[in-house]
Formats: C-alpha cells, structure tokens, sequence
C-alpha cells in the first residue's frame, strides 16, 4: 500500500538558560510563549445505511487544504462504525467511536494510533457500550457511556490516566448521557434520555470532583441536552427541545441554556448547534420542519444577541470557533444533486470566516456526516 505522508506544523517550545554576561545581554529581545492554532480535527459518523463508516479529515491552515479520510490514510485502518466525538488532551487526540465501543489514542501532530480503548473491557459488557464524549483534566480522561448500569437505564461516567490507561474511578449519571464539559471543578453530563424516548427523564449530572458527589439537575427548561460547552467557569448546553406531535413533529424550544453555579437553569439564546470562542456564543438555528436557518450571536458580557448571515451555506451540520484566530468555521452538507435535499451520504463542505463574519476560504470534501471537532492548537516560544 502507498504510504500516506501526513505531516502538521511541529510545536516547538524551548526554555533556555540566561546568563548575565554583558550589558547587551539586556538588550536582546525577550522571547514568551504564544498560542497557536494550526488545523481543524473534523470527525463524521458517516452513514450507515449508506455503508459509509465513521472518518476523520483534517484542515491544515498553512497548506490551506483539506485531507479526508486522513485517519485511515495515516493508519491504514477505519475509524469504526458511527464516530461520534473527537477531543484533545496535551499532546493526544481522543476519537470516540459508538459503535466500536472504542477510544482511539492518537498523536496530535501525527494523527498516528497510540492506543485502542476498548470501552467493554474498561467498563464490562453493560457500562461499557456506546462511548458518546470525553474530556481530558488532570491527567485524566474522563468520558460518558451510554451503557446500561446497575441502576438500569442509567448512564456512566468513567475516568481513566492519560499515561497507564488504567480505569479509575466511575460515576452513576443520568439516562443516555450526550454531551460532557468541567467548569468551576465540576462535571457536568447531559443525559438526552435518547431524545425523550427513554424510560427515565432528562437531566443534567454534577459531579463534584473533589468528592464523587453526584446532584441531579432537573428542570422543567431541560427537555433534550445534548452538546455541552464551559465559558469561564459556566457550564451551558444545547437542548434540543421537543418534537411536537400535535405539529407535524416540529422541533420546539431549542436553543442554549445556562446552568448556574446553584443549579438554576435558564434559556440564553435559540439554536440546534453552537460553538463559543470564549466572549460569545454563535448558533446555528435550524429547527426541524421551520424551513428557516438563521445564525446568531450571544455576547456573554452584555446578554444581546445579534444575528449575522454567513455566505454560502447549503444545510449547516457543525459550527465551530478556533480559540485562539477566533474564526468561524461551519460545516456544511452538500446538496445531493438527484434530490434537491442534504446529501447524507456525501462528504460535507467547511467554510472558514473571520471575526467579521467575513468568508475566508471554502474547503472542500471534509468529513463524511459531520459531527465534532476540535482544534489543533498548542503554544510556541517566539
């Protein structure tokens, strides 16, 4: 097989030791660390009545080009069946795979496997199915399960070491957990109660780190949590609302919701998918059987939202916000040219816009069924 070179910008961070030997040492410039960001990690569950597996594609700024499929191009293997999640954690990407029961551990620079997690033999037969999220904290990888716990249709949040791998601790959570962020020393899990169909409710879990404490929040503004994000130490999270019988199953109520520090929930601002570049949340508002789109902006500081139209989008999937260029990045399907609608099976298209909301570049043929990313970030010493 042809080997594939894949190659990212090497992150270089050198300390050096200074000496005072002369006066013109004084005057040499003073060299820090700065941010960087260098690429997008795109993860898509592809399409399984289309046969399609999951994938990853990569975005490299420099090159300014896209690389599908770049996870089997680099290891010569499939990610698995319905990707669902992608984080970073140091030096390490973590790929959640539902339907393999499988974390895969890569280097971040070279997209090469490091590791295969079996959630199963973590976690045995019953807690360790369909892996959903994952976030890395204090040398710990800390990721939901959907499972089927002790409890019965309770989901788990297992933790395990960044170096070993070895399983550490477990948590009970809610039903069908869906989306996972820390803020302010805390977990929190949205559990979606697969979308209202499950046999309990939804809600979010808090888990105390310090403690092992578990508080369930419950609410009458949490329907259907899903994606979670963490702005300061402030935890929010998607909500899908619900899918109105009585109306043609019109998708209601979705939008973003803030949890405070006391466990007070309240809706900040609508949208079916959201990103945050740390000041202000961005939304994709595209709730099922309205026949509209529209985006809009949630400034944190002030409480406003504003609305903006960004260019050349045919059926946005995923937005994205680079944390350190604060550029805007939304993935979009494909038209299917047989149908007129969203080619599902197609693989998707990424428009990258500034600040500004201004379009900066369109890259073609990324993932297959868009649904995470993250950003290939680091620091450098200049």
């Amino acid at each position: 097989m042809k080997k594939f070179l894949f190659s990212f910008a090497v992150l270089a961070m050198g300390m050096s030791l200074l000496t005072a030997c002369s006066n013109d040492d004084d005057d040499a410039p003073q060299k820090h660390l700065v941010d960087v960001s260098n690429g997008m990690f795109l993860v898509g569950s592809g399409n399984k009545s289309a046969g399609i597996d999951g994938n990853v594609s990569y975005i490299d700024y420099a090159k300014g080009v896209s690389t599908a499929n770049a996870f089997k191009a680099v290891n010569g293997k499939s990610v698995g069946k319905t990707a669902n999640f992608i984080t970073s954690y140091g030096s390490k990407l973590y790929i959640v795979v539902d339907g393999e029961a499988t974390i895969w551990v890569c280097n971040k620079q070279t997209l090469k496997i490091e590791k295969q997690l079996s959630t199963i033999e973590l976690l045995g037969e019953k807690d360790g199915l369909s892996p959903r999220c994952a976030v890395g904290y204090d040398g710990k990888l800390y990721f939901a399960c959907y499972g089927k716990s002790s409890d019965g249709d309770n989901g788990i949040v297992a933790a395990i070491d960044t170096v070993n791998f070895a399983k550490q601790q477990t948590y009970t959570v809610g039903s069908y957990p869906d989306g996972i962020t820390l803020a302010g020393g805390h977990l929190y899990v949205a559990n979606s109660n697969y979308g209202g169909y499950g046999k309990l409710y939804p809600s979010i879990s808090k888990i105390a780190l310090s403690s092992g404490t578990v508080t369930e929040i419950k609410d009458e503004a949490v329907t259907n949590p899903m994606q979670m994000l963490t702005v300061g130490n402030e935890a929010y999270f998607m909500d899908y609302g619900i899918y109105d019988t009585n109306d043609n199953n019109k998708q209601k109520g979705a939008g973003v919701r803030k949890i405070t520090a006391d466990g007070k929930v309240t809706k900040v601002v609508d949208g079916t998918a959201m990103c945050t570049d740390g000041k202000k949340i961005y939304t994709v508002n595209a709730p099922y059987g309205a026949g509209t789109t529209t985006y809009l902006i949630y400034d944190i500081a002030t409480g406003a939202t504003t609305t903006w139209e960004p260019a050349d989008i045919f059926s946005p999937a995923v937005i994205a916000a680079d944390p350190v260029t604060g550029n805007i990045f939304i993935v979009s399907y494909q038209k299917n040219p047989d149908t007129g609608y969203a080619g599902y099976a197609l693989p998707s298209y990424t428009n990258q816009y500034n600040a500004q909301g201004k379009l900066v570049k369109k890259y073609e043929n990324t993932a297959t069924g868009p649904i995470s990313v993250v950003f290939n970030t680091g620091v450098k010493y200049e």
